[in-house]
């Protein structure tokens, strides 16, 4: 599947073959291989997927045979994204319920929660489907898939989109990197993006601060997402991103068709002061219930504009 996926993107760049005959092939053979999708994950969102998170669409050369009846409306799809750092634990957690209409409501999940003896973002090393169980069960709600990627990989996304957009309140610097991140609108690729994703100390609110930066680079992301630049993207993380055996993502990525609105919200837990303390946070599985369908339901409000 890895060699059809990069033979096709190949050959649609040289606009030598129609890519719908490409996606029947697929479609053919993905029962015999595990499929691989073209995926955007923030993520987060965190970022982070997202992870994660935001569907390359296929690239449709045109012809001049007659135009395919549209597919029929798609059902909603729940994701979990995945952000991790090289050693797999997860640095970004998203969960994002995908519209059959291309809409895109998501919710972050602190990295610190704590599920029996184990941190969250500990249980993508251990098992991805242990994972993705803690997350159902903390939320009363189904995970249909997951899609991971490393956070090292998004310097080089945000370098293949032309840069993300961001906003900063105030003039930032990391003690650790030396980033420094001005006040204001700014856009970000590279190692800067990378830092921008990953620096929590000196913030005011430490990891909870950079799960909003996580929430601020999926907005800009997605909203950078085009036609022209869906091909370069899909071939910069095809061979990166990790998926569960059972996704059909060709069929998913299909309603993807340009930039994407992400509406974004964090998943409430106890006094973020006590992650200062060693502890790990609480969240109450019912209000993790009422929250999750709240914000699946599209009543989650635009985040403002600068983040810290």
């Amino acid at each position: 599947m890895n060699d059809l996926i990069r033979q096709a993107i190949a050959a649609e760049a040289e606009e030598r073959v129609d890519s719908r005959t490409v996606l029947a092939e697929l479609h053919k053979r993905k029962k015999r291989r595990k499929p691989l999708g073209l995926i955007v994950g923030v993520a987060t969102l965190t970022a982070a997927a997202a992870a994660a998170a935001v569907i390359i669409p296929t690239a449709i050369k045109k012809t001049d045979a007659a135009p395919a009846a549209p597919p029929p409306p798609a059902s909603p799809q729940n994701v979990l994204l995945i952000g991790i750092d090289d050693n797999n634990n997860t640095d970004a957690l998203v969960f994002a319920r995908f519209g059959g209409d291309g809409s895109v409501n998501a919710v972050s999940l602190p990295r610190d929660i704590q599920i029996g003896n184990d941190r969250i973002n500990a249980l993508f090393r251990e098992d991805p489907k242990k994972l993705t169980t803690a997350v159902e069960r903390l939320t009363a709600t189904k995970v249909d898939h997951y899609a991971a990627i490393k956070m090292a990989e998004f310097g080089r996304i945000a370098e293949v989109v032309g840069g993300v957009e961001v906003c900063v309140v105030a003039a930032t610097k990391d003690l650790e990197t030396e980033a420094f991140f001005p006040s204001g609108r700014q856009t970000l690729t590279g190692d800067q993006a990378l830092a921008f994703l990953r620096q929590r100390k000196g913030l005011e609110m430490g990891d909870f601060d950079r799960v909003k930066r996580h929430q601020a680079f999926l907005t800009g992301l997605a909203a950078k997402i085009t036609k022209s630049n869906a091909l370069p993207l899909a071939r910069e993380i095809s061979t990166t991103i990790k998926v569960d055996a059972g996704w059909d993502v060709l069929e998913f990525a299909q309603r993807f068709q340009g930039p994407v609105k992400i509406l974004t919200a964090t998943l409430p837990v106890s006094d973020p002061a006590v992650v200062t303390n060693g502890a790990g946070l609480v969240a109450d599985p019912e209000q993790a219930k009422q929250f999750v369908e709240y914000q699946f339901a599209g009543k989650a409000r635009p985040q403002d504009g600068c983040v810290r």
